[in-house]
């Protein structure tokens, strides 16, 4: 059975056919919820609609699902003595601190699992190219030879598509590597770096935790240091500051075809834990700001003398001290706001939990994610992403296990808040900045070479080598068919994001980065959905800062938002700006929120390209359906003409709001200029103004007919995890 939910905005044209709650005259028991808690109760079909109760969404394409038994290349079960507790966390005995600084930690506790983890992805992916492998080359270049022979400017060699590989017959008899509970209790797994091949899923079963090491030694990029708030790139350069880009990530994949991280089980980057090295000689950072040694002396394989200036970050050797070493979050507290605030120009090298580029077809499943040292989950290129069903919460009850019981504070003593762990960003999808023509990659082999101390080099040092297919593959390096959608996210920044940076498009094409009208399969109704997300900490759902390679066609809908520092937001400013447009939002819950809505072209105040101002410009936005409960700030603001002395002119804010009201509408705070906004069943404090260059069409009014406010009265719910720190209420 299904209803057409249609829109109230102008242009807002989801025409969602879903099964819901309020879309149905007829007896509905329990509908939408977690099973036998409701009486059977009639809705009418009158009634507005009810958000976060959709079961079923007809614009969706079909649920992945896990693999079947049959399915699985290999299993793996979780070593006896690595066994979580109830929070979540690592016993400490589980893989030991070392004491004092300049002393080496051991590999064997460190790092036990990778080996194994990443020889079996390697055997499942030399055994799916060996069976699909030729099928799909074959296929990809059959569709480019139709494509060259086009000859048209404005496109980019595709290749086959992403829809056309996810056929069954692009697709290998056993494809997943299972990780299981033990056959006495196991339910851990501790690794650094792995790199998923083409065409294999990564299964982590329910109860097991895919740990990421503690050791810095395995994030490090060849060349470069990890772990860190300034690295210099040679011995002979300044320090610098940190990157996310000098570091591995958690699991890792580019030049995929049907790929994915499914499973009930989760995965923890355990950043709220303390830092460790496998090689005495490599600097870390004490929560005193002191280092053990400098990158200096590393490259030597020798120790600095005590009191030498680090080049890390921190303040003077001292291997004398007692104190802890920094996790990967006391760096990114030191860098993003302690050191930013005083420089401006402060950062921080931690790994990020899921790198992926280049990429047709790539799901995340029913996957648990927690605590990244960074972004969560970074994929761009991809076409055919689906993020469907997951939870994401970072920080989790896990992060607040400390021995001395206070709560496992910052190095400055806060405590984790949903604005402290920085940079934690959950879901960033972008474009990649080019496309490309390459081998798959089909597995992989992480090499250590050590050398003797004195010898004039590192004294460990981490690569990779990839194995790939015979045929090289074409990628367009868009972001297309986009599914985010069913999805539980809690994080210390942005929750989901799309990333309007890069720009794969031919030159002089005028082509957008990001288009949700590009390519749309004939599985779904539009190419970029985020739909049907429960979002709580977290800076909301966002475009930008990055806008400047162009962000059009987006549908965000049936999204709920408790407690989020922001709700919906589109953030640039004119040294990354560029044009965003036809994005709609419509059936919207914002509760408890600081900046319901925040629309703006002066996120931040860095310097000008050399090439000059790339001004924001955010026109055909819609809002339908939007209910803000609390307190909140609102801003709607567009580019102000000759700002800064720049000479241009006005880019305004140009937006139709409809049915977007307050529960108390005396309790928002308007921030508003140069924008021409389209008004319908709204009581937010909206008015024209000359001075602030503020047209309107229509007007708002506190009095709004009730039946077109939005129900959110089933929207908001706990997160659904026993390691949730907010626990369960009523």
């Amino acid at each position: 059975m299904k209803a057409s939910v249609k829109t109230l905005a102008p242009r807002m044209k989801h025409g969602v056919v879903m099964i819901s709650c309020l879309t149905l005259s007829l007896v509905l028991v329990a509908c939408g919820g977690s099973g036998g808690g409701d009486a059977a109760v009639t809705y009418s079909s009158a009634k507005p609609f009810q958000v976060g109760t959709t079961a079923y969404d007809v614009n969706l394409p079909a649920e992945p699902t896990l693999p079947a038994d049959t399915q699985v290349c290999a299993t793996l079960q979780a070593s006896d003595t690595l066994i979580k507790r109830p929070d979540g966390a690592l016993p400490p005995e589980a893989d030991p601190s070392v004491a004092g600084a300049g002393v080496a930690a051991s590999a064997a506790t460190t790092n036990p699992d990778q080996a194994r983890i990443q020889a079996a992805l390697n055997a499942c992916g030399a055994s799916v190219e060996a069976e699909v492998g030729a099928a799909i080359a074959n296929a990809d270049a059959a569709a480019a030879a139709l494509q060259i022979a086009a000859a048209d400017p404005t496109k980019n060699i595709a290749g086959a598509s992403g829809e056309e590989l996810a056929k069954p017959q692009y697709k290998a008899t056993k494809y997943a590597v299972r990780l299981t509970v033990g056959a006495n209790g196991g339910n851990a797994f501790i690794s650094g770096p792995l790199n998923l091949p083409s065409g294999v899923t990564l299964w982590i079963d329910k109860g097991v935790t895919l740990f990421a090491s503690r050791d810095v030694m395995l994030y490090n990029l060849p060349g470069k240091y990890c772990g860190n708030t300034a690295a210099p790139t040679t011995t002979t350069t300044a320090a610098k500051s940190g990157s996310s880009g000098n570091c591995r990530p958690l699991i890792g994949g580019d030049n995929l075809v049907n790929a994915a991280i499914v499973g009930d089980g989760a995965i923890d980057s355990r950043a709220y834990a303390e830092i460790v090295t496998t090689d005495k000689y490599y600097p870390i950072m004490k929560v005193n700001e002191t280092c053990s040694n400098t990158y200096a002396a590393y490259q030597k394989g020798t120790f600095a003398a005590e009191g030498t200036p680090c080049d890390n970050g921190g303040t003077t050797v001292n291997r004398t001290t007692t104190v802890r070493n920094m996790t990967w979050w006391d760096l990114a507290m030191k860098g993003n706001m302690v050191d930013n605030g005083t420089t401006g120009s402060g950062s921080q090298s931690c790994f990020r939990m899921m790198v992926f580029n280049y990429v047709k077809n790539l799901t995340l499943y029913r996957i648990t994610m927690n605590n990244s040292a960074n972004f969560h989950f970074v994929p761009s290129g991809i076409d055919g992403l689906t993020v469907w069903g997951i939870k994401l919460q970072t920080p989790s009850l896990a992060a607040f296990a400390n021995p001395a019981g206070n709560g496992n504070p910052l190095y400055n003593g806060d405590t984790f808040n949903e604005d402290n762990v920085k940079n934690t960003d959950a879901l960033d999808p972008g474009s990649a900045s080019k496309p490309t023509q390459v081998a798959l990659t089909t597995g992989a082999t992480n090499v250590l070479t050590t050398a003797a101390a004195g010898a004039g080099k590192p004294t460990t040092t981490w690569t990779t080598t990839t194995t790939t297919s015979a045929a090289k593959m074409y990628f367009d390096g868009y972001l297309k068919n986009v599914a985010i959608v069913y999805n539980y996210v809690s994080t210390g920044d942005d929750d989901i994001v799309l990333k309007g940076s890069n720009n794969p498009s031919p030159t002089g094409s005028g082509l957008p980065g990001i288009d949700g009208n590009m390519d749309v399969r004939a599985d779904r109704k539009y190419g970029i959905t985020i739909a049907h997300n429960h979002i709580y900490w977290g800076h909301g759902i966002s475009i930008g800062s990055e806008t400047n390679a162009g962000v059009k066609n987006v549908h965000v809908y049936d999204n709920s938002f408790n407690g989020s520092e922001e709700g919906l937001r589109i953030k640039s400013d004119y040294a990354r700006g560029g044009e965003v447009s036809n994005i709609y939002y419509d059936n919207i819950c914002i509760k408890d929120s600081t900046n319901a809505l925040l629309f703006t072209p002066y996120y931040s105040t860095k310097a000008l390209p050399a090439a000059g101002a790339l001004i924001p410009n955010f026109h055909d936005i819609y809002l339908g359906n939007v209910r803000i409960q609390d307190k909140s700030t609102l801003k709607l603001m567009g580019f102000q003409a000759n700002t800064g002395g720049l000479g241009n002119p006005q880019y305004p804010l140009v937006m139709t709001l409809k049915n977007v009201v307050a529960d108390s509408p005396t309790a928002m705070n308007l921030i508003a200029s140069d924008a021409n906004l389209t008004l319908s069943g709204v009581n937010l404090p909206i008015v024209a103004s000359a001075d602030q260059r503020i047209v309107l069409n229509g007007k708002a009014s506190q009095a709004v007919e009730a039946a077109n406010v939005v129900d959110c009265s089933r929207a908001y719910v706990d997160f659904p995890s026993p390691t949730s720190p907010g626990g369960t209420t009523w």
